[in-house]
C-alpha cells in the first residue's frame, strides 16, 4: 500500500522545504471493530443493505442504532467516514416500513450536504422510503410534491425556519407522523447560528406536539469537548452520547509547515496562503488528488488563482474554487464536477469541511489552522477515505494561535477538544423566535417548557414594545406575515446585501457587517478568481454594484469602536488583576480604508468613508489593571496604550484554545482609562447581539487564558511585536499602537509571574 513517506522525505531533501517542516505525526492504520444489534433488523432491510455492500455494522453504529430504535435522543461522535449517517438511516427506514405514516426530518448545515446525503437512502427505496430535498433551490412545483408525498425530507435550519414552520398547516401530514429529527454535523451549530438553530428546534418540537408527534432526535458530530451537552442545549432535552470510532482507517501522515521566517526582528514570515497554494499545485501536478482549505472567501480566490498560474492549462482545468456567496448554478456546476471525479484539486472555504462526498482525495492542505481542533480533524479527514492512506499539511499562519501550534505541534493530537457553546437564552435571538412562534400559533404559559425560564419575561418585553399582542390570556402576532424572512440565522451581520456586476448579474451576497467593511465604495471584491472594484454601496436598496478590474492591490477597512458597560454580573481576582463578566453595548463605524500592495502588503494610500454606525448589546469579559500594577510593571503613560492594546490582541488570538470559536467570533477593545472601571482595561466580547456563551467560557477559564497569553508574548522571537504575537488581521486601528514588551510586563506583574 502506498504511503506518503516518500513525499515527506523529498521535502526533507529540499533545504528550503526542510526548514519549514516543524512537525511530522503519523497515525497508524486501524482495523475495524464490529458489533451486533440487540434486536435483529427486518429481513428486507438486511437484504437491501447487503445488496449495496453493507454487510456488518461497526460497534459504534450498532450501539447508536440500539439507542435510537429505543427512542432515546442520541448524539454519535466519531471521525470522518465512520458511517455515522447509517445510525439514523436504518432506524428511519425501519420506522417507515413498520408504519407508512411515519416521517423523518433531516437537517444539514449546508444545501450541498443535504443534497449529497439524498443518495444515501437509495439502497432502501424498496422498503417504502420516499426521500426528497426541500431547500431554497427546490422549484415551486417540486415543493408541492414534497409536502404531499415525501416521508423523509432533507433540508437545513434556514428552510425549516423560513419555509416549513411558518407554513405548518401545509405540513400537517408530515408533522403528525414525525418520528425522527436528525441534526447532521451538529458541531457546526454553535455560536449565533447554533443559538438560532436551538430556538428553531424548540419551535419545531412545539408544533410537532400540536400535531400529536414527539420526535426522537439523532445528532452526529465531529469530536468536540462537550458533544452531549451541546446536543442537549440544542434540542432542550437530555441526550445519550456514543463517542467512539470503530471504523477502519488508513495510515495518516500529518505535516506541520511553518513558512520561512523572512525577518526575525519583525517576525515576518512568508505567506501561508502562498505556500499552501504552491504545495497544492505541486501535489496536483504529481497526480495527487488534493483539497485545499482557506480561511476566507478572499483567501480561497487568491489561492485558486495562484495555483492555476503555476499549473499548465490542461492541469489547471482540473482544479476549481468553491465558497459561500456563489450563485446556486455556479455551486451546482462545481459540485457536479467534484462528485464525478472530474476535478483533481479544489480550493475551498470550510464549505466543504462537512460530510459531503468530495470524491477520492489523497491529500488535504489547511492554509492556516482552521480555528478549532474539531475543524482541524474534519478538514484533514476530507482525504483518504476508508483504509486508504492520506496526507495532511497544516500550513501555519502568522497569528498567535497558529504560531502556538507551530511551537507545540504535538498538541494538535494530544490537546483535549474545545467546548462548543450556544445560548438559547440570548434575549435578542429568543425574542426574534418568539415572534416567529407567535405567528405559528398563539403563545400561552405552557410554552415555557419549550422556551425556558426567561420565556415570560421576554414575552412581556415584546408585548410592551408592540411586537406581540394579548387576547384572552394568549399572546398573538399582530401582523399577518411571519417575521422569519427578516431574521438572519447565519450570523450577526444584519440585513443581506446583493452584489451585482455592471451587467446586472448577481455575483453573490453579503450581510450588512461584511458589506460595510468589505464592500464599501473603493473596496476590492473577489469572485471565482476574478477581481472587481466596488462602485456603489446602496444602503437603501441593500445592493453592492461592482465592475471587473485587474488591480495589484487589496483593501482593508478602518473601524472606530466604542464600548459602554451596561451591567456587571460577576467578578473574581486573578492574582493582582480582576476579571469581570457582564453586559456591554458596542458601537462600531467604518470610517475609512487602506489600499495595500497585493504582494508586499505595503500601504499605498488611505481614503475616508462616511457610513452609518452599528450598535449592539452583548456579553463580555474585561480585565482591569490597578495603578500599582502599572507602576510595578514600569509601563508609563506613553507606553500604556500600546501595551494594553497588545495584551488585548494576544488574548483574543489564543482564546480559541479554550472555546470552539476563532478571533472572528469575538471582538475587543482596550483603553488606558475606561470611564466606568476608572482604570486600565481591556475587553473581549461576543460578536453577536445578546451573546452566545463564549464570554462565559472565557470568564470560567480566565486564569488559564491569561497564562497562555503571557506564554505567547514570552516565546515569540520577534524584536518588537509581530502577527505571531500582538498584531491582529482584524484590527480596526491598523495595529497601532502596539507594545509587545509592555504587554508582557503588565501580564507578568498582574499575574504574579517572574521574568
Amino acid at each position: 500500500m502506498t504511503t506518503f513517506t516518500s513525499v515527506v522525505d523529498a521535502w526533507y531533501d529540499d533545504p528550503e522545504a526542510a526548514e519549514c517542516i516543524v512537525g511530522v505525526h503519523v497515525v497508524d492504520a486501524r482495523v475495524a471493530t464490529f458489533g451486533d444489534l440487540r434486536r435483529p433488523l427486518p429481513p428486507s432491510i438486511v437484504a437491501a443493505s447487503r445488496d449495496h455492500g453493507i454487510d456488518r455494522l461497526f460497534r459504534h453504529q450498532a450501539e447508536a442504532i440500539d439507542l435510537v430504535r429505543e427512542r432515546t435522543h442520541t448524539v454519535v461522535v466519531a471521525g470522518t467516514a465512520a458511517g455515522k449517517s447509517l445510525t439514523y438511516r436504518i432506524p428511519i427506514v425501519e420506522a417507515i416500513e413498520q408504519d407508512p405514516q411515519a416521517t423523518a426530518l433531516l437537517l444539514f448545515p449546508t444545501k450541498a450536504l443535504g443534497r449529497d446525503q439524498l443518495g444515501g437512502f437509495g439502497p432502501f427505496l424498496s422498503c417504502g422510503v420516499t426521500p426528497a430535498v426541500y431547500d431554497g433551490d427546490t422549484p415551486a412545483d417540486e415543493r408541492r410534491w414534497v409536502r404531499s408525498n415525501a416521508n423523509v425530507v432533507l433540508t437545513n435550519p434556514d428552510m425549516l425556519h423560513v419555509g416549513i414552520l411558518p407554513n405548518h398547516p401545509n405540513w400537517a401530514r408530515f408533522l403528525s407522523g414525525l418520528r425522527y429529527v436528525v441534526l447532521d454535523e451538529m458541531h457546526v451549530l454553535r455560536g449565533a447560528f447554533g443559538t438560532h438553530a436551538a430556538l428553531i428546534l424548540r419551535r419545531l418540537r412545539r408544533l410537532a406536539a400540536r400535531y400529536g408527534a414527539d420526535p426522537t432526535f439523532v445528532s452526529t458530530s465531529a469530536t468536540i469537548g462537550n458533544a452531549g451537552e451541546l446536543a442537549s442545549r440544542l434540542i432542550g432535552a437530555p441526550v445519550t452520547t456514543v463517542a467512539r470510532d470503530d471504523a477502519p482507517r488508513g495510515e495518516r501522515t500529518f505535516v506541520v509547515w511553518n513558512p520561512e521566517l523572512l525577518d526575525p526582528d519583525a517576525g515576518a514570515r512568508a505567506s501561508a496562503l502562498a505556500d499552501a497554494s504552491r504545495i497544492f499545485a505541486s501535489l496536483v501536478d504529481a497526480d495527487v488528488a488534493t483539497i485545499l482549505f482557506a480561511r476566507s472567501r478572499r483567501g480561497t480566490e487568491l489561492a485558486y488563482t495562484w495555483a492555476a498560474e503555476r499549473l499548465g492549462p490542461d492541469t489547471a482545468a482540473t482544479v476549481a474554487a468553491y465558497r459561500g456567496g456563489y450563485r446556486a448554478d455556479d455551486r451546482r456546476t462545481v459540485e457536479r464536477r467534484l462528485f464525478s471525479g472530474e476535478l483533481r484539486g479544489i480550493v475551498t472555504t470550510n464549505a466543504l469541511e462537512l460530510g459531503i462526498d468530495v470524491g477520492e482525495f489523497d491529500a488535504s492542505i489547511l492554509a492556516t489552522f482552521p480555528g478549532t481542533i474539531a475543524s482541524f480533524h474534519q478538514q484533514a479527514g476530507r482525504a483518504g477515505r476508508g483504509d486508504d492512506p492520506a496526507l495532511t499539511v497544516l500550513v501555519c499562519g502568522a497569528d498567535a494561535l497558529d504560531q502556538y501550534y507551530a511551537t507545540h505541534p504535538d498538541e494538535l493530537f494530544s490537546r483535549p477538544p474545545e467546548a462548543a457553546v450556544v445560548n438559547p437564552d440570548n434575549p435578542v435571538i429568543l425574542g426574534a423566535h418568539l415572534r416567529c412562534a407567535a405567528h405559528e400559533a398563539d403563545l400561552s404559559p405552557d410554552d415555557r417548557r419549550w422556551f425556558g425560564e426567561t420565556f415570560e419575561e421576554r414575552v412581556t418585553d415584546l408585548v410592551a414594545e408592540g411586537s406581540l399582542g394579548i387576547r384572552e390570556g394568549r399572546v398573538f402576532s399582530p401582523t399577518g406575515r411571519s417575521p422569519a424572512s427578516s431574521i438572519d440565522i447565519r450570523g450577526s451581520g444584519g440585513r443581506e446585501y446583493v452584489i451585482v456586476d455592471d451587467a446586472g448579474t448577481m455575483l453573490g451576497t453579503a450581510d450588512e457587517g461584511r458589506a460595510f467593511s468589505q464592500c464599501h465604495v473603493g473596496a476590492v471584491y473577489l469572485h471565482q478568481g476574478d477581481t472587481y472594484l466596488v462602485d456603489v454601496l446602496d444602503i437603501a436598496h441593500r445592493e453592492v454594484r461592482v465592475r471587473a478590474a485587474k488591480v495589484p492591490w487589496y483593501t482593508r477597512a478602518h473601524v472606530d469602536k466604542d464600548l459602554e458597560i451596561l451591567a456587571e454580573g460577576s467578578r473574581k481576582p486573578l492574582d493582582r488583576l480582576t476579571v469581570h463578566l457582564g453586559t456591554v453595548e458596542v458601537t462600531t463605524r467604518v470610517t475609512g480604508y487602506q489600499r495595500l500592495d497585493l504582494r508586499t502588503q505595503a500601504v499605498l494610500d488611505t481614503s475616508p468613508l462616511d457610513l452609518p454606525e452599528r450598535s449592539f448589546v452583548t456579553d463580555a469579559i474585561w480585565f482591569t489593571f490597578p495603578p500599582d500594577v502599572l507602576d510595578d510593571a514600569a509601563v508609563g503613560p506613553e507606553a500604556l496604550p500600546g501595551a494594553i492594546h497588545a495584551a488585548e490582541h494576544t488574548a483574543i488570538g489564543v482564546l480559541p484554545l479554550f472555546a470552539v470559536c476563532d478571533r472572528w467570533d469575538v471582538g475587543g477593545l482596550s483603553t488606558p482609562h475606561h470611564p466606568t472601571t476608572g482604570t486600565t482595561t481591556f475587553f473581549i466580547y461576543d460578536g453577536v447581539a445578546g451573546g452566545t456563551g463564549i464570554a462565559q467560557i472565557a470568564y470560567a477559564r480566565a486564569a488559564e487564558h491569561l497564562n497562555a497569553t503571557t506564554d505567547i508574548l514570552e516565546r515569540c522571537p520577534c524584536a518588537a511585536g509581530c502577527p505571531s504575537c500582538v498584531q491582529s488581521p482584524k484590527c480596526g486601528n491598523e495595529n497601532d499602537p502596539l507594545d509587545r514588551f509592555g504587554a508582557l510586563a503588565l501580564l507578568r506583574t498582574g499575574m504574579g509571574r517572574r521574568a
